[in-house]
């Protein structure tokens, strides 16, 4: 089957680490298809098709500027794209738009683009604890769109209700985020003194940086033998080296800012416990990659993460609450034997793996097909 992935976002030179998990799922549908990508680049500077190398796969980044122009220029260059895919001989028979605002191209202009589309869903402006708001014509839009998709896949169930509170009718089906379990994978591990905590992520307001850097210094005061890595890189990374100098904890806190996958996994490896204080979340990849590691995990009980988290794997923790959070990391940290690193790494392979995500999504894409589906 072939297969047409249209997404806003994806890495790009300037930003490697944007749309990362739109990648995974793009390379785990590669295995059993023929799969094409369209990069709808928006701020892209002048209007310009170019292609994204070294991909494996015919890919096509469209960019073009943040102007009065916008959805006009939207629509123009996912046709256009498409156009260039046909002509090098590409016609896809499903296509797979990355977010709402990606699908509204082919869903729209159905006669235009001629397949049918399904729409996997990440934002959290859905859930009920993110405090972002869509303005009310761009739900009407999400609505009138979305009902229109052969199938809408969230990649979290708390997220497939928040669609459904928010009036979007459409036929579901949950998809998880996809790990790459060849480079996130157990290795042999001895518990480090002090004990390695590490929380990779965005450093923005979403995931409750302040609460684990506080949760640090109530630990350390308490004689409480812990580090604390921080991997990845944000708008308020600097807010939150000054907190840890203010908290006085900057001895036992490194920021590593952007690294590598490679160098993730390599971190993840060498921890002792992953920990996740999101404010509000979905279907973190780096809380997947985690597990896919065999590292125990403590987060928030938020969004899509109880969906994660079961007792054989970490612990829940209450959101925004610092004292809450460092007594959940002195209880997992407390019986080294209680978590079996194997049997979590085995788990992530069979519900996040390539192959587990791919083969729900090759279900999905055959079901898309039917007559009934383009109704």
């Amino acid at each position: 089957m072939k297969v047409l992935h249209l997404t806003f976002a994806y890495p790009t030179p300037e930003n490697p680490g944007n749309g990362i998990f739109v990648r995974e799922h793009v390379r785990a549908t590669a295995g059993s298809n023929a799969v094409a990508l369209v990069h709808l680049d928006r701020g892209g500077g002048s209007f310009r098709i170019e292609p994204i190398p070294e991909e494996g796969f015919p890919a096509l980044r469209v960019r073009y500027p943040r102007s009065r122009l916008g959805y006009v220029l939207h629509f123009a260059g996912a046709y256009a794209a498409l156009r260039r895919l046909r002509r090098s001989g590409f016609h896809p028979d499903v296509i797979h738009a990355h977010f709402f605002p990606a699908a509204l191209p082919p869903l729209l202009l159905r006669p235009l683009f001629r397949a049918p589309v399904v729409v996997t869903e990440q934002w959290s402006v859905f859930l009920p604890e993110d405090p972002a708001t869509l303005p009310p014509s761009v739900q009407r839009l999400a609505r009138f769109a979305l009902r229109r998709a052969a199938f809408v896949i969230p990649v979290s169930d708390a997220l497939r209700r928040g669609m459904i509170a928010a009036g979007i009718q459409a036929r579901y089906r949950v998809v998880p985020n996809v790990v790459d379990t060849e480079l996130f994978a157990a290795r042999p591990h001895a518990p480090g003194r002090p004990s390695r905590l590490v929380f990779v992520g965005l450093l923005y307001e979403a995931k409750g940086v302040p609460d684990l850097l506080q949760a640090v210094a109530l630990l350390l005061s308490q004689g409480r033998d812990v580090s604390l890595e921080i991997v990845g890189d944000g708008p308020r990374r600097a807010d939150y080296e000054q907190k840890a100098r203010t908290l006085g904890v900057e001895h036992a806190v490194v920021f590593r800012g952007f690294v590598s996958k490679s160098e993730v996994a390599h971190i993840l490896q060498s921890s002792d416990l992953f920990v996740l204080p999101s404010l509000y979340d979905n279907n973190p990849n780096a809380l997947l990659e985690a597990q896919a590691c065999g590292l125990p995990a403590v987060a928030s009980r938020v969004g899509g993460i109880p969906e994660i988290i079961g007792e054989d794997t970490g612990l829940l923790a209450v959101p925004g609450d610092a004292a809450a959070l460092a007594a959940a990391i002195i209880e997992a940290l407390g019986d080294p034997d209680r978590f079996d690193r194997a049997a979590i790494a085995r788990e992530a392979r069979a519900r996040f793996g390539p192959n587990a995500v791919g083969a729900l999504l090759a279900e999905i894409y055959a079901e898309a097909r039917e007559p009934r589906s383009r109704s």
